[in-house]
């Protein structure tokens, strides 16, 4: 048997398995008088303890069904008064998607040939509206919404697709041609080992170039972004091509210049981090809901000065918005906010003067005092190969400077995220906790370091 081709599964995947467990538990929760089929390897066993339960005639919890090389786990099944049963798919996005009704022909198909009768068939979603006050309550997170209609409309396909899949599944590798499919309708997780044939500085790397028009430039033969015919490329597109064929970074010194000097002092380079958890953990706050929890700011009083440091970081599981917001106050009323893609940050301040209004007239001025340093590099001011078609600030930092993440404990938002809440949320030991608090303070202040550290490489670039 040849070597398993695919990677381990990363932190950032499970992080998304977990929250869909978790969520799927506490559907279960909507039919307190369910019972569960115990999760087996051996899937004899799994149907065995389906086929026992059926005739209690109660909810059934992962009911599992094989036939004919398919098998399923329903994650709820509901009686009716006849001898049907309703299904109940559910999901831990905010909205249906056409992938989760291919989901639901599916097991309609497996559990339907097992001569089990479904009626109706429905789609349980989180519902964004929802707010929390006090214990959560499943009837109002959750909104089923039937899509019976739609999955038995794709029933006729399913027995074909099954079939197909099944003779892939028996025979050799399929040599497939990379294209829109490695992504669609989720990241093949092979796309790296199949993308190795193509040159460092490929079409796959074109500032915003559609998908269908790299994988059009790729069949025709073209896989190098020096090779791709000027007439096709955009004008930042051409940029990348030059920066390329030339080895020497583009510098359009006057907007440049004209940007920097925009800038008033004192500069203040300031950096959120946020967490979004499925199921709200905070009273007044919604599914996926963006809580700030952590900011790094650093001030430069005067050009040239050294820079001044303040931080923020929720170290219990209140609510951390009013100590946040009370603790940006020391910002002060006068000079730039310079961010990173800026967006992010105003947006959340935004919902925090709504949540908050005691802070709206702080915040307004705050969001009108907003520059983005950005600029320069989604405006092509500044284009170095090697950012490779990317303006993020991970990818533009070690390009002008000698900085990168590599080595720091939390190197990325998600991860700082999913740590946040494990220590402070997740009862861990004090070590512990103290151990990645001190991380998050290290990589949120790297964040705003990195914007001055920028800012200084792009001055010495004019000179």
């Amino acid at each position: 048997m040849p070597p398993n081709p695919f990677p381990p599964i990363d932190p950032a995947k499970q992080a998304i398995f977990d929250i869909g467990h978790a969520v799927g538990d506490l559907a279960k929760q909507l039919y307190p008088d369910g019972v569960e089929v115990p999760w087996s390897r051996d899937l004899a066993k799994t149907t065995a303890g389906t086929r026992e339960l059926l005739p209690q005639r109660k909810p059934i919890f992962e009911a599992s069904f094989a036939i004919d090389g398919c098998y399923c786990r329903a994650d709820i099944m509901v009686p009716r008064n006849d001898d049907t049963w309703d299904l109940y798919e559910v999901k831990s996005a905010t909205k249906v998607k056409d992938v989760n009704i291919a989901d639901v022909a599916f097991q309609t198909h497996a559990i339907e040939r097992s001569g089990v009768k479904l009626d109706r068939l429905y789609l349980v979603h989180v519902d964004n509206s929802y707010v929390r006050r006090g214990d959560i309550e499943p009837e109002k997170l959750f909104h089923a919404e039937d899509v019976t209609s739609r999955a038995r409309a794709l029933q006729p396909e399913v027995e074909s697709k099954v079939a197909e899949m099944q003779r892939i599944i028996s025979g050799a590798c399929p040599d497939i041609a990379i294209g829109t499919h490695c992504s669609d309708p989720y990241e093949c997780d092979l796309q790296d080992q199949c993308s190795a044939f193509l040159p460092e500085f490929n079409v796959t790397q074109l500032y915003r170039a559609h998908k269908s028009k790299i994988f059009d430039l790729i069949e025709r033969g073209i896989t190098a972004m020096v090779d791709v015919p000027p007439s096709e490329l955009s004008p930042d597109q051409l940029i990348q091509q030059c920066a390329i064929a030339s080895g020497k970074a583009h510098v359009d010194r006057k907007p440049i210049r004209a940007w920097l000097d925009s800038l008033e002092y004192p500069l203040h380079c300031l950096d959120f981090e946020t967490m979004n958890p499925a199921v709200p953990i905070i009273d007044g706050t919604r599914p996926y809901q963006q809580i700030p929890f952590q900011f790094s700011l650093h001030t430069r009083d005067r050009e040239g000065a050294a820079p001044r440091h303040i931080e923020f970081l929720a170290e219990s599981a209140l609510d951390p918005r009013p100590a946040f917001l009370e603790a940006l106050q020391t910002i002060g009323s006068k000079g730039t906010v310079l961010a990173y893609n800026m967006g992010f940050e105003r947006r959340i301040l935004r919902e925090l003067a709504e949540d908050f209004p005691a802070y709206g007239a702080f915040v307004t001025d705050l969001d009108g005092r907003f520059q983005d340093l950005i600029i320069p590099f989604n405006q092509f001011w500044y284009y170095d190969a090697k950012q490779r078609g990317s303006c993020s600030l991970k990818r533009t930092l070690p390009v002008l400077t000698d900085t990168t993440y590599d080595g720091m404990e939390i190197s990325e938002g998600g991860q700082a995220m999913r740590e946040y809440q494990r220590v402070v949320y997740g009862g861990v030991a004090t070590t512990e906790k103290e151990r990645v608090l001190r991380d998050l303070r290290d990589y949120c202040k790297q964040d705003t370091a990195a914007l001055l550290d920028i800012l200084d490489a792009l001055e010495a670039k004019l000179k």
